[in-house]
């Protein structure tokens, strides 16, 4: 039964990071004029821009951290959804621990940056994210496979 529960939490993590992929491809192409539709909002690339503004750095900063960021969110998808495709225990377990411990950097990284653009309301959502993500890591890791819940 745990087992189950934690393919579960994989596949979940798997389709939240492709969300969070495609949210950003769309809505930086909804920023270059690619895309004109309701359903793309164009949040994410300008929202970076006003909190990296306080440093005066060139555009193109922005450009390469946002292309950083969809680069990462790629991986973290990928590597979740190859360990949801895996059934196999050991090869499952190694690479369900390896999809959170990047993405699980990842996050590092963002509160990192929140903390340099000194963006607390932000800071707190992704350690709302990023601790939800741990909490599920440290069950899978913890939690025995197949004991009888009492």
């Amino acid at each position: 039964m745990q087992r189950k529960f934690k393919q579960i939490i994989v596949i979940f993590f798997a389709i939240w990071w492709l969300i969070a992929l495609w949210t950003d491809i769309v809505g930086g192409l909804a920023h270059l004029g690619y895309i004109k539709a309701t359903w793309a909002p164009d949040n994410n690339y300008p929202f970076l821009v006003k909190s990296l503004s306080m440093y005066h750095l060139p555009e193109l900063v922005s450009v390469f951290l946002y292309l950083c960021i969809i680069f990462c969110s790629a991986i973290s998808s990928w590597l979740f959804v190859y360990a949801a495709c895996t059934m196999k225990k050991p090869l499952w377990l190694n690479r369900v621990n390896l999809a959170f411990i990047f993405s699980l950097s990842f996050w590092l990284l963002f509160f990192l940056a929140d903390q340099l653009i000194m963006n607390f309301d932000l800071e707190e959502n992704h350690m709302v994210q990023g601790g939800f993500e741990l909490l599920c890591y440290m069950l899978i890791n913890i939690v025995p496979d197949n004991k009888p819940f009492v």
